[in-house]
C-alpha cells in the first residue's frame, strides 16, 4: 500500500469519526438515538415485514452477528425493536422493528437529511459526492 493509500484511510477514519460526532450529539438530543441507531432502524424499516434475520442485519449493516446482538440491547429496551421466532426453525430469531420503531425512523430521518446537507453541500458537489460514494461503496462490499 502506497502512503497515499493509508493518508486516504486515515482521512477517511477522521472524517467518520467527526461525522459521528456530529450525528450523534444532534440525533442524540432531539431522538435519543446516534447515527448507528438509526442507521439499523432505517434498514429494519425498508426490510420485507419490516423484519431480519440478525445476521442478514449484520451483513447489511458490515457487522459482526455480536456486533448486531449488542446495538440490539438498548432499542429492544426502549421497545423499538422486539425479537420474534421463526416459525420454520426454532434456531432463528427476527429483530422486529415496532410501530414506535417506525414512528422513530420517520421523526429521525429528515433530522439526519439535514445534518448530512449541512456537513456536505458548503463544501461537495454533486459530482464528488457522486464519485466519492461509489469508492466508499466498493469499499463497503469487503
Amino acid at each position: 500500500m502506497s502512503a497515499h493509500h493509508l493518508t486516504f484511510f486515515f482521512d477517511l477514519n477522521r472524517a467518520h469519526a467527526t461525522a459521528i460526532r456530529r450525528f450523534d450529539s444532534a440525533l442524540g438530543s432531539v431522538h435519543g438515538i446516534g447515527l448507528n441507531d438509526l442507521h439499523l432502524l432505517q434498514v429494519l424499516d425498508q426490510a420485507p415485514g419490516r423484519r431480519l434475520r440478525r445476521t442478514d442485519l449484520a451483513q447489511q449493516l458490515g457487522l459482526t452477528a455480536s456486533g448486531v446482538t449488542w446495538m440490539l440491547r438498548p432499542l429492544t429496551k426502549r421497545r423499538l425493536i422486539t425479537s420474534q421466532a421463526s416459525e420454520d426453525d426454532g434456531r432463528v430469531t427476527f429483530a422486529v422493528l415496532t410501530e414506535p420503531g417506525r414512528q422513530l425512523v420517520a421523526d429521525a430521518v429528515p433530522t439526519a437529511r439535514r445534518i448530512a446537507a449541512e456537513l456536505l453541500d458548503p463544501q461537495v458537489s454533486k459530482d464528488e459526492l457522486t464519485r466519492a460514494a461509489a469508492v466508499i461503496a466498493r469499499l463497503a462490499q469487503g
